[in-house]
């Protein structure tokens, strides 16, 4: 019989490995002494101090969700100095973000910081628009979330980082439409709730940019879905790129910056640019053409569309291919200029050096992130060695922290449905936000079993998941068939969202 681990683990190496090694630990004893399976600590100080980061990212989260989530946010950074950094910007309705979430912040005291990335189009999986929830339509593979938009559809295109506040209208037009879409009126009434009281709430309302609302409703989805009980920080999302962006600022008037030395010194940029063209999350070209990823930033198309750039003029500019009037000067005005009037964010590459490869921010990623992240550390030390600059890259090397993986584990899981799929995983679908809002939310019972889940079993019924997500679902896929057998023998060890028929809210929200 195929060996399905087999055919995955090619793929998400690194946290494959992270997960088999931790085995029977609980995802507890795994959150808060993330060992397994991972390098050593940093042997040496970073390049730059974290303390900018911190002030930057308590002064906004102060800003945002008020100064005493913005103290509590300074303190867990000043004493783990780690974040989330899996999740795509927005409201996090998806499974596999919030359960990431969950995990994350069974490590967590103070505040659990997220910090997500905007540099992806609005209408990614994660869907920034609306809701999902865990139920899929008829062809979707067993593990598909539906979508249920409350934004108008004309920004799917542009950059999260980049999106305009939405108003109430949109919101108000959505729920109109419910009746249309959600034929129960139970779940129709619970649903219309939530959506008012994230959307239609007067904070977040107030704010100017998308990036900002989505902080203030991710914390309160984040309370809704928690019973108090659970003691658990409060939740502080902030959008990354905003973040890596005042970073940039500060690090193009410091000579010594790490930031300073990528952008404008063009013998390491074609270093760069040679040791991770290719990997994942950086970019893949040659010298004519750019075939995937972005070089440096995503430059800001018409109506706030992400355009790919790739180096020109010897890396003395950025050109975008498809748009051959967008051109951009790698100089330190011209690149200041461009942040500062939001026509450059930063990307995944660049966010990662300023944050951890710089300043040592120990990043927990999702089943790639635990791969690609530490290769961009090393493709970076090696061109910093190629261009003479051995400290430097002894520092990139010794003082990046290791990346756990912390999202792609599902193991809150919704009951099966009676008359499901007799081929169906027995242990239902990944449980999300929207549906532990309408049981209630989580309960200390429920959080204290979640918090006492095996490795082993939470990734048995996620591995299913993974494999319909990367290689797809075929008829007769045997190798999928022992994934399924593999986390239905764990079912009866794992945490239940309480099954609330027809979607009928729990007494807390009723």
């Amino acid at each position: 019989m195929p060996d399905a681990r087999a055919l995955l683990r090619p793929i998400i190496t690194d946290a494959l490995r992270q997960f088999e090694t931790a085995g029977g630990q609980t995802l507890e004893d795994y959150a808060t002494r993330p060992s397994a399976g991972l390098p050593a600590r940093p042997s040496c100080p970073p390049i730059q101090s974290g303390g900018d980061l911190v002030d930057l990212a308590a002064a906004e989260c102060g800003r945002l969700l008020g100064e005493a989530t913005g103290q509590a946010l300074r303190r867990e950074l000043e004493e783990r100095f780690h974040a989330q950094t899996a999740n795509h910007l927005g409201v996090d309705f998806h499974p596999e973000f919030f359960q990431g979430d969950l995990l994350f912040a069974m490590g967590c005291r103070h505040a659990v910081p997220v910090f997500s990335c905007g540099g992806v189009p609005a209408d990614n999986a994660a869907f920034p628009r609306g809701l999902l929830l865990s139920r899929g339509q008829p062809g979707d593979n067993f593990f598909g979330c539906e979508r249920l938009p409350v934004m108008s559809g004309r920004h799917r295109h542009q950059l999260v980082s980049l999106m305009p506040a939405f108003d109430a209208a949109p919101v108000h037009a959505a729920c109109a439409g419910l009746p249309g879409r959600l034929a129960d009126p139970d779940e129709r009434t619970a649903l219309t709730r939530l959506i008012q009281q994230l959307y239609l709430h007067p904070r977040v309302l107030a704010q100017t940019h998308f990036r900002e609302q989505a902080a203030i409703m991710n914390s309160l989805l984040w309370q809704g879905a928690l019973q108090p009980g659970c003691g658990l920080p409060p939740l502080a999302t902030l959008d990354m790129q905003w973040l890596c962006s005042q970073l940039v600022l500060r690090d193009l008037s410091q000579p010594g910056s790490l930031a300073h030395s990528l952008l404008l010194e063009p013998e390491l940029l074609a270093a760069v640019w040679d040791a991770l063209n290719g990997e994942r999350a950086c970019w893949t070209g040659d010298a004519q053409t750019l075939y995937r990823g972005t070089f440096l930033f995503w430059g800001a198309g018409e109506h706030g569309r992400g355009l790919a750039l790739m180096p020109s003029g010897r890396f003395s500019r950025l050109v975008s291919v498809k748009h051959p009037g967008w051109s951009l000067p790698l100089n330190a005005r011209d690149i200041r200029d461009a942040l500062e009037q939001r026509r450059l964010v930063p990307s995944l590459f660049l966010s990662f050096a300023v944050t951890c490869l710089a300043r040592g921010l120990r990043c927990a990623g999702g089943v790639f992130q635990a791969t690609y992240l530490p290769r961009m550390a090393h493709g970076l030390a090696a061109a910093l060695r190629q261009c003479g600059e051995a400290a430097l890259a002894d520092r990139v090397d010794g003082g990046t922290p290791p990346c756990q993986a912390c999202t792609g584990l599902l193991p809150l899981r919704l009951p099966r449905p009676d008359g499901s799929d007799p081929d169906a995983i027995l242990a239902g679908r990944a449980a999300g936000p929207t549906e532990l809002w309408l049981a209630g939310g989580l309960s200390p019972e429920l959080w204290q079993r979640l918090c006492n889940t095996a490795v082993s079993d939470a990734l048995a019924v996620s591995l299913p998941y993974h494999y319909d997500d990367l290689l797809g679902t075929r008829p007769g896929d045997a190798a999928r068939q022992t994934l399924l057998h593999e986390a239905a023998g764990v079912a009866g060890r794992l945490p239940f969202v309480p099954f609330s028929p027809a979607g009928t809210p729990g007494s807390r929200h009723a």
